[in-house]
Protein backbone atom coordinates (compact mmCIF):
# COMPACT_ATOMS: atom_id res chain seq x y z
CA UNK A 1 0.00 0.00 0.00
CA UNK A 2 1.28 3.60 -0.82
CA UNK A 3 0.34 6.98 0.09
CA UNK A 4 1.14 10.49 -1.24
CA UNK A 5 1.92 12.95 1.24
CA UNK A 6 2.03 16.80 0.83
CA UNK A 7 5.19 18.84 2.13
CA UNK A 8 4.04 22.27 2.69
CA UNK A 9 6.11 25.54 3.40
CA UNK A 10 4.11 27.77 5.58
CA UNK A 11 7.26 29.59 6.65
CA UNK A 12 8.37 33.47 5.12
CA UNK A 13 11.38 32.28 3.58
CA UNK A 14 12.46 28.82 1.17
CA UNK A 15 13.62 25.97 3.17
CA UNK A 16 16.56 24.81 1.98
CA UNK A 17 18.93 21.21 2.19
CA UNK A 18 15.82 19.30 2.11
CA UNK A 19 16.34 15.10 2.82
CA UNK A 20 13.89 12.03 4.13
CA UNK A 21 15.08 9.83 6.71
CA UNK A 22 13.31 7.69 9.81
CA UNK A 23 11.60 4.79 7.38
CA UNK A 24 12.74 1.04 8.35
CA UNK A 25 11.21 -1.93 6.94
CA UNK A 26 8.03 -2.10 6.11
CA UNK A 27 8.39 1.15 5.40
CA UNK A 28 9.49 3.17 2.85
CA UNK A 29 10.07 5.73 0.36
CA UNK A 30 8.87 4.07 -2.99
CA UNK A 31 11.71 2.93 -5.19
CA UNK A 32 14.13 3.21 -2.16
CA UNK A 33 14.83 6.73 -2.00
CA UNK A 34 13.39 10.10 -1.12
CA UNK A 35 11.07 11.48 -2.34
CA UNK A 36 9.68 8.48 -3.67
CA UNK A 37 9.12 7.36 -6.98
CA UNK A 38 6.11 10.19 -8.00
CA UNK A 39 7.38 12.27 -5.55
CA UNK A 40 8.03 15.95 -6.46
CA UNK A 41 10.01 17.04 -3.45
CA UNK A 42 13.65 18.39 -4.17
CA UNK A 43 16.36 18.40 -1.95
CA UNK A 44 17.51 21.71 -2.79
CA UNK A 45 14.53 24.21 -1.55
CA UNK A 46 10.95 24.59 -1.23
CA UNK A 47 9.94 27.94 -1.55
CA UNK A 48 7.94 29.99 1.09
CA UNK A 49 3.89 28.76 0.68
CA UNK A 50 4.62 26.02 -2.20
CA UNK A 51 4.08 22.33 -1.73
CA UNK A 52 5.75 18.89 -2.79
CA UNK A 53 4.49 15.18 -2.45
CA UNK A 54 7.11 12.44 -1.31
CA UNK A 55 5.43 8.50 -1.42
CA UNK A 56 5.81 6.33 0.98
CA UNK A 57 5.03 2.72 1.03
CA UNK A 58 3.86 -0.27 3.24
CA UNK A 59 4.95 -3.75 2.55
CA UNK A 60 4.76 -5.62 5.61
CA UNK A 61 6.31 -9.19 5.77
CA UNK A 62 4.50 -10.74 9.09
CA UNK A 63 1.19 -10.14 10.77
CA UNK A 64 1.51 -7.15 12.95
CA UNK A 65 0.49 -3.66 13.59
CA UNK A 66 3.64 -1.57 12.42
CA UNK A 67 4.86 2.06 13.45
CA UNK A 68 7.26 4.23 12.14
CA UNK A 69 7.79 7.93 11.68
CA UNK A 70 8.49 10.09 8.11
CA UNK A 71 11.31 12.18 8.78
CA UNK A 72 11.82 15.55 6.91
CA UNK A 73 15.36 17.28 7.34
CA UNK A 74 15.49 20.87 6.39
CA UNK A 75 17.19 23.99 7.05
CA UNK A 76 14.61 27.01 7.70
CA UNK A 77 16.85 29.77 7.19
CA UNK A 78 18.13 30.11 10.63
CA UNK A 79 18.73 26.36 11.67
CA UNK A 80 18.59 22.96 10.98
CA UNK A 81 15.29 21.05 11.89
CA UNK A 82 12.94 18.29 11.08
CA UNK A 83 8.90 17.87 10.78
CA UNK A 84 8.01 14.73 11.32
CA UNK A 85 4.56 12.42 10.77
CA UNK A 86 4.03 9.46 12.51
CA UNK A 87 2.72 6.25 10.46
CA UNK A 88 0.87 3.34 11.86
CA UNK A 89 -0.62 0.16 9.67
CA UNK A 90 -1.51 -3.54 10.25
CA UNK A 91 -0.91 -6.54 8.50
CA UNK A 92 -3.09 -9.67 8.39
CA UNK A 93 -3.24 -12.80 6.72
CA UNK A 94 -3.94 -12.63 3.07
CA UNK A 95 -7.49 -13.86 1.34
CA UNK A 96 -7.46 -17.61 1.17
CA UNK A 97 -10.09 -20.05 -0.64
CA UNK A 98 -10.94 -23.60 -0.57
CA UNK A 99 -13.16 -25.18 -1.97
CA UNK A 100 -15.33 -28.01 0.30
CA UNK A 101 -15.53 -31.75 -1.16
CA UNK A 102 -11.97 -32.14 -1.46
CA UNK A 103 -9.45 -34.11 -2.65
CA UNK A 104 -11.62 -34.90 -5.49
CA UNK A 105 -15.37 -34.98 -6.00
CA UNK A 106 -16.73 -37.68 -7.41
CA UNK A 107 -20.38 -37.51 -9.26
CA UNK A 108 -20.61 -41.24 -9.33
CA UNK A 109 -22.02 -43.09 -12.38
CA UNK A 110 -25.19 -41.75 -13.61
CA UNK A 111 -27.16 -42.99 -16.88
CA UNK A 112 -26.09 -41.17 -20.21
CA UNK A 113 -28.59 -38.26 -21.00
CA UNK A 114 -29.11 -37.39 -16.78
CA UNK A 115 -28.02 -35.16 -15.00
CA UNK A 116 -26.35 -34.87 -11.27
CA UNK A 117 -25.35 -31.60 -9.71
CA UNK A 118 -23.93 -30.95 -6.18
CA UNK A 119 -23.62 -27.43 -3.95
CA UNK A 120 -20.14 -26.82 -2.98
CA UNK A 121 -18.82 -24.48 0.00
CA UNK A 122 -16.11 -21.64 -0.52
CA UNK A 123 -14.70 -20.91 2.51
CA UNK A 124 -12.43 -17.88 3.51
CA UNK A 125 -10.09 -18.87 6.17
CA UNK A 126 -7.80 -15.55 5.76
CA UNK A 127 -8.83 -12.30 7.22
CA UNK A 128 -8.88 -10.28 4.26
CA UNK A 129 -11.89 -10.12 2.11
CA UNK A 130 -11.06 -12.13 -0.87
CA UNK A 131 -12.17 -9.65 -4.29
CA UNK A 132 -12.63 -10.05 -7.83
CA UNK A 133 -13.74 -13.63 -7.16
CA UNK A 134 -15.27 -16.04 -10.68
CA UNK A 135 -15.52 -19.26 -11.81
CA UNK A 136 -13.65 -21.20 -14.26
CA UNK A 137 -12.47 -24.21 -15.82
CA UNK A 138 -15.46 -25.68 -16.59
CA UNK A 139 -16.22 -27.84 -19.74
CA UNK A 140 -19.27 -29.96 -21.24
CA UNK A 141 -20.19 -32.17 -19.47
CA UNK A 142 -19.75 -30.06 -16.74
CA UNK A 143 -21.11 -26.82 -15.94
CA UNK A 144 -21.90 -24.08 -13.57
CA UNK A 145 -25.74 -24.92 -12.71
CA UNK A 146 -27.75 -22.82 -15.40
CA UNK A 147 -24.49 -21.55 -17.32
CA UNK A 148 -22.33 -18.94 -15.22
CA UNK A 149 -20.61 -18.75 -11.50
CA UNK A 150 -21.70 -19.26 -8.82
CA UNK A 151 -24.62 -21.66 -10.66
CA UNK A 152 -28.38 -21.20 -10.08
CA UNK A 153 -28.93 -21.51 -6.28
CA UNK A 154 -25.57 -20.64 -5.67
CA UNK A 155 -24.85 -17.40 -3.24
CA UNK A 156 -21.13 -16.82 -3.84
CA UNK A 157 -20.71 -13.10 -4.80
CA UNK A 158 -17.19 -11.37 -6.37
CA UNK A 159 -16.22 -10.68 -2.85
CA UNK A 160 -16.36 -12.80 0.47
CA UNK A 161 -14.82 -11.77 3.88
CA UNK A 162 -12.27 -13.37 6.14
CA UNK A 163 -12.25 -15.36 9.08
CA UNK A 164 -14.07 -18.51 7.83
CA UNK A 165 -16.89 -16.64 5.68
CA UNK A 166 -18.77 -19.17 3.37
CA UNK A 167 -20.58 -19.02 0.36
CA UNK A 168 -21.72 -21.50 -2.33
CA UNK A 169 -21.35 -22.67 -5.98
CA UNK A 170 -24.12 -25.38 -7.49
CA UNK A 171 -22.00 -27.58 -10.45
CA UNK A 172 -23.76 -29.83 -12.78
CA UNK A 173 -22.69 -33.34 -14.70
CA UNK A 174 -24.91 -33.86 -17.46
CA UNK A 175 -22.72 -36.45 -19.94
CA UNK A 176 -23.64 -36.96 -23.42
CA UNK A 177 -21.59 -40.22 -24.46
CA UNK A 178 -20.50 -43.23 -22.13
CA UNK A 179 -17.19 -43.17 -19.82
CA UNK A 180 -15.55 -41.37 -17.06
CA UNK A 181 -15.00 -37.48 -17.84
CA UNK A 182 -12.39 -35.49 -15.35
CA UNK A 183 -12.64 -31.43 -14.73
CA UNK A 184 -11.28 -29.09 -12.35
CA UNK A 185 -13.36 -25.92 -10.92
CA UNK A 186 -11.05 -23.03 -10.71
CA UNK A 187 -12.19 -20.44 -8.50
CA UNK A 188 -9.88 -16.80 -9.41
CA UNK A 189 -9.71 -14.30 -6.86
CA UNK A 190 -7.40 -11.45 -5.52
CA UNK A 191 -6.28 -12.12 -1.71
CA UNK A 192 -5.42 -8.67 -1.18
CA UNK A 193 -1.79 -8.84 -2.50
CA UNK A 194 -2.05 -10.92 -5.94
CA UNK A 195 -4.26 -13.29 -7.66
CA UNK A 196 -5.23 -16.42 -6.77
CA UNK A 197 -6.79 -19.80 -7.72
CA UNK A 198 -8.93 -22.39 -5.75
CA UNK A 199 -9.02 -25.48 -7.42
CA UNK A 200 -11.35 -28.62 -6.75
CA UNK A 201 -10.77 -31.52 -8.91
CA UNK A 202 -14.03 -33.24 -10.22
CA UNK A 203 -14.85 -36.53 -12.19
CA UNK A 204 -17.87 -38.49 -13.28
CA UNK A 205 -19.04 -41.61 -15.20
CA UNK A 206 -21.56 -42.34 -17.34
CA UNK A 207 -23.05 -45.00 -18.50
CA UNK A 208 -26.31 -46.63 -20.72
CA UNK A 209 -29.16 -46.58 -18.95
CA UNK A 210 -30.88 -49.76 -17.15
CA UNK A 211 -32.66 -52.18 -19.02
CA UNK A 212 -35.03 -54.67 -17.04
CA UNK A 213 -35.76 -57.86 -18.70
CA UNK A 214 -37.64 -60.76 -17.34
CA UNK A 215 -37.03 -64.27 -18.70
CA UNK A 216 -39.35 -66.98 -19.43
CA UNK A 217 -40.28 -64.87 -22.77
CA UNK A 218 -41.80 -64.06 -24.90
CA UNK A 219 -44.79 -66.08 -23.26
CA UNK A 220 -45.30 -68.06 -20.32
CA UNK A 221 -47.80 -70.57 -20.49
CA UNK A 222 -49.22 -71.98 -17.29
CA UNK A 223 -50.68 -74.78 -18.89
CA UNK A 224 -54.21 -76.20 -18.04
CA UNK A 225 -54.53 -76.11 -14.35
CA UNK A 226 -57.98 -76.91 -12.73
CA UNK A 227 -60.52 -74.03 -11.51
CA UNK A 228 -59.88 -75.67 -7.86
CA UNK A 229 -56.25 -75.20 -7.81
CA UNK A 230 -53.53 -72.44 -7.73
CA UNK A 231 -50.71 -72.12 -9.97
CA UNK A 232 -47.39 -70.00 -8.70
CA UNK A 233 -44.20 -69.03 -10.99
CA UNK A 234 -41.66 -67.28 -10.10
CA UNK A 235 -39.38 -64.96 -12.66
CA UNK A 236 -36.46 -63.58 -12.42
CA UNK A 237 -35.93 -59.80 -13.08
CA UNK A 238 -32.38 -58.80 -14.70
CA UNK A 239 -30.88 -55.19 -15.23
CA UNK A 240 -28.60 -55.50 -18.43
CA UNK A 241 -28.28 -52.01 -18.22
CA UNK A 242 -25.15 -49.70 -16.72
CA UNK A 243 -27.07 -48.02 -13.83
CA UNK A 244 -28.99 -49.05 -11.47
CA UNK A 245 -32.65 -49.24 -11.85
CA UNK A 246 -34.78 -47.04 -9.57
CA UNK A 247 -38.71 -46.83 -8.42
CA UNK A 248 -39.29 -50.50 -9.43
CA UNK A 249 -43.14 -51.45 -9.37
CA UNK A 250 -44.94 -54.29 -10.56
CA UNK A 251 -48.39 -53.76 -12.30
CA UNK A 252 -50.90 -55.16 -15.42
CA UNK A 253 -52.61 -58.17 -13.35
CA UNK A 254 -55.91 -58.70 -13.30
CA UNK A 255 -57.76 -62.06 -11.90
CA UNK A 256 -57.05 -64.60 -12.09
CA UNK A 257 -53.57 -63.63 -11.92
CA UNK A 258 -52.14 -61.57 -9.16
CA UNK A 259 -49.13 -61.46 -7.86
CA UNK A 260 -48.72 -64.07 -5.26
CA UNK A 261 -50.37 -62.64 -1.68
CA UNK A 262 -51.68 -59.65 -3.60
CA UNK A 263 -48.47 -57.39 -4.05
CA UNK A 264 -45.12 -56.97 -5.48
CA UNK A 265 -42.83 -58.71 -5.81
CA UNK A 266 -44.69 -61.40 -4.39
CA UNK A 267 -44.76 -63.76 -1.51
CA UNK A 268 -41.55 -65.32 -1.83
CA UNK A 269 -40.22 -62.89 -4.06
CA UNK A 270 -37.03 -60.78 -3.27
CA UNK A 271 -37.13 -57.72 -5.93
CA UNK A 272 -37.37 -54.46 -4.22
CA UNK A 273 -37.76 -50.51 -5.52
CA UNK A 274 -34.28 -49.81 -7.03
CA UNK A 275 -31.75 -53.30 -9.26
CA UNK A 276 -28.44 -52.51 -9.61
CA UNK A 277 -26.90 -53.07 -12.87
CA UNK A 278 -25.88 -57.03 -13.37
CA UNK A 279 -28.35 -57.50 -11.05
CA UNK A 280 -30.84 -59.78 -10.69
CA UNK A 281 -34.66 -60.67 -8.13
CA UNK A 282 -37.47 -62.36 -8.48
CA UNK A 283 -41.11 -61.86 -8.39
CA UNK A 284 -43.81 -64.43 -8.10
CA UNK A 285 -46.76 -64.89 -9.98
CA UNK A 286 -49.92 -66.93 -8.82
CA UNK A 287 -52.74 -68.34 -11.49
CA UNK A 288 -55.90 -69.06 -9.80
CA UNK A 289 -58.91 -69.83 -12.20
CA UNK A 290 -62.19 -69.45 -11.41
CA UNK A 291 -63.66 -70.92 -14.14
CA UNK A 292 -63.10 -72.51 -17.25
CA UNK A 293 -61.50 -70.93 -20.29
CA UNK A 294 -57.96 -69.50 -21.47
CA UNK A 295 -56.69 -66.58 -19.79
CA UNK A 296 -53.94 -64.12 -21.22
CA UNK A 297 -52.44 -61.34 -19.43
CA UNK A 298 -49.09 -59.28 -19.04
CA UNK A 299 -46.48 -58.88 -15.77
CA UNK A 300 -45.75 -54.82 -16.31
CA UNK A 301 -42.82 -53.81 -14.59
CA UNK A 302 -42.25 -50.05 -14.34
CA UNK A 303 -38.88 -48.69 -13.26
CA UNK A 304 -36.80 -45.30 -13.96
CA UNK A 305 -34.10 -45.96 -16.16
CA UNK A 306 -31.55 -43.24 -14.51
CA UNK A 307 -32.89 -40.72 -17.22
CA UNK A 308 -36.77 -41.53 -17.59
CA UNK A 309 -39.41 -43.86 -17.13
CA UNK A 310 -39.96 -47.62 -18.59
CA UNK A 311 -41.69 -50.66 -18.66
CA UNK A 312 -40.44 -53.82 -18.36
CA UNK A 313 -43.23 -56.88 -20.17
Amino acid sequence: SEKIFTVTNSGGVSATALSGSGLAAPYSFKGGSYPGTGGTCLTTLLAAGDSCTVVVEFAPSSIAVHTDTIELGYNNGASTTTATRALTGTAVAPASLSISHGATYNFGTIANGATAENTFTITNSGTLSATSISGSGLVAPYTFKGGSYPGTGGTCTATLAGGGTTCTIVVRYSPSSTGTQNDTIEISYNDGAGAQTALRPVTGTSAGPAVLTLNEGPIFDYGTVATTTTRDRSFTITNTGGVTATSLAGSGLAAPYTFKGGTFPGAGGDCSTTLASAGTCTIVVNFAPGGNGTFNDTIEITYVDGVTSQTAQ
